[in-house]
């Protein structure tokens, strides 16, 4: 018997020898794998594969080498008959479902696109599913200084513009403050986060960046960098970042790495007026800066401030963009497109951004603008279904939702609410989006029992709520009749060159905002739409406009956010009153005196339409010479007032404004087509010196209004 018990020791400790063997043969094997797959850039997950594997068959393993003699010989016993295919069977099955869904050929891929001079270029780029997400953080001050507090969201700002560069990293800007909100905002997709302090003393900066573990937020990676030269600090902090999350240097070599210094600009004053969002300021600074002026275009671009201004800074930030890499190039390209109303190359271009960055925030809601400015619902459904099924993350299932709502599906919606509501079903937000849900799908039982239990929790007083109540409970008596006929089409506003257009698809009301997202709309009676944002206290009531003659001419809108209310006024802006304006804009005078005079005709509530035929009127009596000196004698500087003739024509911009053409109706006031309830005077005063000031038109009072007051009365300089 003790012989027999020094076999089974000898035997166990010569299998333990032979395991040992193997997983040391093991390891090495998968340490060259992992070179060959980066070397090759061949998926990742074969690294895993074969670790599982290497695992998975040990117990087989063990049972053969304990008896080997015996096998060798083709003697198996019954156990051995089930062990080793039910554990191949089992290695089978993990592999399947823990990479059955995965990418297993080359971790790059290639993609072709039309550059800006029409000739095909095509660029190797890392795709989406092998690049390393990680989130950065605002970065807080060691040291309270109020002079440089700014830094703290410019700092994440920056690393994020020079991270994006490389392929392999998706860096992303995230604004959660405690250690746990950044986890929960960076875990379920991200193995990584990113934050940091930072000091300013005397003229020395000193960033620290902490690279954390996204599960539990403990410390990876921590250094700290000093010097004078901020640019240069993060150029070297993007590359420590890269270094700690998994890029290697062979894989950072893929990517042209230009300094975050000649993305954007060298002056310490430039960047800050940048961080701020006053691009004009920036510019000012250096004339250079080229994200200065491509950001400018966006914003001015969104809420319609003023097409030459748009075209301006997109020429602007396109004819500087040589300094940016090329996928930022064809960012800007891409809102050129956008500016100069050409959507269909825009949506190419938007599509091509996309096969590089899949999950772009920005890029998805370009393509979703796209959507609503040609109205292509189906489209923007199977793209936002095409994103959530790829990657559900809470951007893409909002994206998913509206999509739901626009479709009409919103049993669909509902049960897309309901999941996410289990893993949170105490949060107001949820709870408004799945009671404006209920209330897009008629179900005003839901609807109402939903906004009862959300007073009890979160009571607020808001007219949002009092608007909702009033909306159910004519909806309990009778469906609203709305006069769609008679109000879809394109409505101006009068304070900037924003349009609303008004559609229907489906029997569904649509209400979009030029260069916006288009949003359902509920009849809230016969000329009135209701638009209201489901996550939000806050939406908007469309006041439809008749004259004595039962014509529709205009839209008051009610934009409300909680308690507070404010109004806009809107004209409608049918096909040959756009065509007028087009014709004067470009200075095509012949027979617009008459047409002018016929659409004041046809159109009395419009009450800028007599300015357009004033201007015609003006300008047939004055010659150019006559003109131009009268241009002349007004043009420059009043404070923050500039006014200046540019080919003949006058132009005005004031501080952070946009750059507006103007047209004069007499040799003392003028009007512009971007604002059409502000004139523009002037006048001498006793000291024989010119004074700038501007008239409101009061629509209620139907009346202009003289400003006189210090900051409207402006000498000339």
């Amino acid at each position: 018997m003790a012989d027999e018990g020094n076999n089974k020791e000898k035997k166990w400790q010569t299998v333990l020898k032979f395991l040992a063997a193997y997983l040391v043969a093991a390891w090495t094997f998968l340490q060259f794998v992992d070179w060959a797959l980066l070397r090759y850039k061949i998926s990742p997950y074969w690294v895993d594969m074969l670790l599982w594997v290497f695992i998975g068959i040990i117990p087989s393993l063990a049972i053969y080498l304990y008896n080997k003699d015996r096998i060798n010989q083709k003697v198996l016993k019954l156990r051995e008959k089930i062990i080793f295919p039910l554990n191949g069977l089992v290695v089978a099955l993990v592999l399947f479902f823990g990479f059955g869904n995965s990418d297993l050929g080359s971790t790059t891929k290639e993609v072709s696109f039309t550059n800006d001079l029409g000739e095909i270029q095509t660029e190797t780029i890392t795709k989406q599913e092998f690049r390393v997400g990680v989130p950065i953080f605002n970065f807080q001050q060691s040291t309270k200084d109020s002079t440089s507090l700014w830094l703290g969201n410019t700092i994440n700002k920056l690393l994020e513009i020079d991270l994006k560069q490389d392929k392999n990293i998706s860096p992303e800007v995230s604004y959660a403050e405690n250690t746990i909100d950044k986890i929960q905002s960076s875990s379920v997709f991200n193995k990584f986060f990113v934050d940091g302090e930072y000091t300013v003393e005397n003229g020395i900066y000193t960033i620290t960046p902490t690279v954390h573990n996204s599960k539990n937020g403990k410390e990876i990676a921590k250094k700290t960098f000093t010097g004078p030269d901020f640019f240069a600090l993060i150029d070297e902090i993007s590359i420590y970042i890269k270094n700690n999350v998994g890029i290697v240097q062979e894989m950072q070599d893929r990517y042209i790495d230009l300094s975050i210094k000649e993305m954007t600009t060298s002056s310490m004053k430039a960047l800050e007026a940048w961080a701020k969002r006053d691009y004009d300021e920036a510019v000012k600074i250096d004339s250079s800066f080229t994200l200065a002026y491509f950001y400018n275009a966006v914003r001015r671009n969104r809420y319609s401030h003023g097409e030459l201004e748009e075209k301006y800074l997109i020429d602007k930030a396109y004819d500087l963009k040589n300094n940016l890499p090329i996928q930022s190039q064809f960012e800007i390209l891409m809102y050129k497109h956008i500016i100069y109303n050409r959507w269909e190359d825009a949506e190419k271009l938007i599509g091509y951004q996309l096969e590089i960055e899949p999950n772009n925030e920005d890029y998805n809601r370009l393509l979703d603008i796209v959507y609503s400015e040609t109205k292509n619902i189906d489209g923007h459904y199977q793209h936002a279904l095409e994103r959530f099924n790829q990657n559900k993350n809470e951007e893409n299932a909002r994206s998913y939702y509206t999509s739901l709502i626009f479709s009409g599906k919103f049993d669909d919606a509902i049960n897309l609410i309901k999941a996410y509501e289990l893993l949170s079903p105490d949060t107001e937000e949820i709870q408004r989006i799945k009671a404006y849900t209920y209330l897009s799908a008629n179900k005003l039982e839901e609807a109402e029992k939903t906004y009862a239990t959300m007073k009890l929790k979160w009571p607020e007083e808001t007219i949002y709520q009092k608007t909702i109540d009033e909306y159910i409970a004519k909806l309990k008596t009778s469906q609203p009749n709305f006069d769609y006929d008679a109000y879809k089409g394109i409505y101006r506003t009068i304070n900037s060159e924003q349009q609303i257009e008004y559609f229907q698809k489906d029997n569904s009301y649509f209400i979009h905002y030029k260069n916006q997202l288009m949003n359902r709309a509920f009849a809230l009676n016969s000329d009135v739409l209701l638009s209201l944002d489901p996550g939000w206290v806050s939406g908007t009531k469309h006041n439809f406009q008749k004259d004595s003659l039962g014509n529709v001419y205009g839209v008051i809108v009610n934009q409300f956010n909680r308690n507070k209310t404010y109004d806009f006024y809107y004209y409608k802006e049918t096909a040959e009153i756009t065509n007028a304006y087009n014709l004067l804009k470009s200075h095509q005078l012949d027979n617009l005196e008459k047409t002018f005079e016929d659409l004041v005709t046809k159109y009395p509530n419009h009450w800028f339409l007599k300015d357009a035929l004033k201007y015609v009127q003006y300008r047939k009596k004055q010659g150019n010479k006559a003109l131009l000196k009268q241009y002349e004698k007004i043009a420059g500087t009043y404070g923050t007032r500039t006014f200046w003739v540019e080919k003949g024509k006058l132009f005005y911009k004031r501080d952070n404004l946009p750059k507006v053409e103007i047209f004069p109706i007499g040799e003392n006031r003028y009007i512009s087509l971007s604002k059409f309830e502000t004139h523009y005077g002037f006048e001498e005063n006793k000291d024989k010196k010119i004074a700038s000031f501007s008239w409101s038109y009061h629509v209620a009072n139907k009346e202009w209004i003289k400003a006189e007051n210090n900051t409207n009365y402006i000498l000339k300089n």
